[in-house]
């Protein structure tokens, strides 16, 4: 699985309310595919977020960025992960 440096935004994107969103800079990161359309994001660390997430975006330190959806994940002090619909490129595909 791929490993990169990358800025984490969380987001709170609600019908009818402003939306929030939080950057993680610097993040030590592994995405790889669940399966077509939908992206697993693990992390290192505690990720800043607004109150009800609903999107992410991740930017890689190559320009790439992935970007979708929340469909579940979990996390503690150590880290976590994130699984969110997308239909870029598979970072399986990168190294």
């Amino acid at each position: 699985m791929p490993h990169f440096t990358a800025i984490v935004t969380v987001s709170a994107e609600h019908r009818g309310r402003e939306t929030e969103a939080v950057d993680n800079p610097a993040i030590a990161v592994e995405l790889r595919t669940l399966e077509p359309g939908v992206m697993e994001l693990l992390f290192q660390g505690q990720l800043d977020a607004p109150d009800e997430p609903t999107h992410v975006c991740v930017s890689l330190d190559n320009g790439l960025n992935y970007y979708g959806p929340i469909t579940g994940g979990s996390a503690d002090e150590a880290g976590g992960r994130i699984s969110f619909e997308c239909d870029m490129v598979e970072p399986e595909l990168l190294v």
